[in-house]
């Protein structure tokens, strides 16, 4: 799978309404308990909201490595 920007964004914004939905959820049947189920959705949302930050720079990473290979093989 390819990730561009777009599909990072949108695994992000998933990620993070899980989270909410999950709280909300919580605070529906007023469970603290049912709290922890939220995490992970907050941590994965987290990870790509990184990812999509960094996204343009290791992108650029990318295409300097490519280019600095093809200028030492000749």
């Amino acid at each position: 799978m390819v990730a561009t920007k777009s599909n990072v964004l949108m695994l992000m914004i998933a990620s993070l309404a899980s989270g909410v939905m999950a709280v909300l959820l919580a605070l529906s049947f007023r469970e603290s308990s049912m709290l922890i189920i939220s995490i992970p959705g907050f941590v994965v949302g987290a990870f790509f909201a990184f990812k999509y930050a960094t996204f343009d720079r290791s992108r650029a990473k990318q295409e300097e490595h490519k280019r600095s290979r093809n200028r030492n093989r000749h």
